[in-house]
């Protein structure tokens, strides 16, 4: 009979910073987002368009999907990953992550006339620099994580049940 699996424990590999970034901090921003996508999806929309969009109501609907999911990526990383001590756990969830991160920085980009008008820092807006701040710290770390830079490679072993 094989021998049960070993997790590699993210608390023993992953440093402080990265899991306080990622389960921390990032969680509050998210439903941050939430909340303004949710109660005042007019400034959400004027924020990320430099104030170029007008609001609509019939799209409200897309600001609650868009809020369900920084809810989601709050709960993911304020519950599941505190639940689950399981790097490579941690590294599955980072790269799906990923994904919507590469999905929300296009959008970032869409919404100020495409990455040719993002790219031009002179013309950024305060908003423009608090979504950039608000995201690449975050992004960075779970590229970080995904990669293995910084994380201990003697990280200590979990058995599984």
């Amino acid at each position: 009979m094989a021998s049960p699996a070993r997790a590699v424990s993210a608390r023993a590999a992953i440093p402080y910073i990265y899991r306080f970034i990622i389960t921390t901090l990032e969680p509050l921003f998210a439903v941050n987002g939430a909340m303004l996508s949710f109660f005042w999806p007019a400034t959400y929309l004027h924020t990320m368009t430099r104030h170029s969009q007008t609001f609509s109501a019939p799209t409200t609907f897309l600001y609650t999907e868009l809020g369900g999911a920084w809810l989601y990526f709050a709960f993911v990383e304020a519950v599941v990953l505190r639940m689950f001590d399981d790097l490579g756990l941690w590294r599955v969830l980072c790269m799906g992550m990923i994904l919507s991160d590469l999905a929300y920085c296009h959008s970032c980009a869409q919404a100020v006339g495409g990455w040719g008008a993002w790219v031009v820092l002179s013309d950024w807006t305060v908003e423009d620099w608090f979504v950039f701040w608000g995201t690449a710290p975050f992004l960075l770390v779970r590229v970080l994580i995904v990669l293995g830079v910084g994380i201990r490679q003697n990280g200590g072993a979990v058995k599984r049940e």
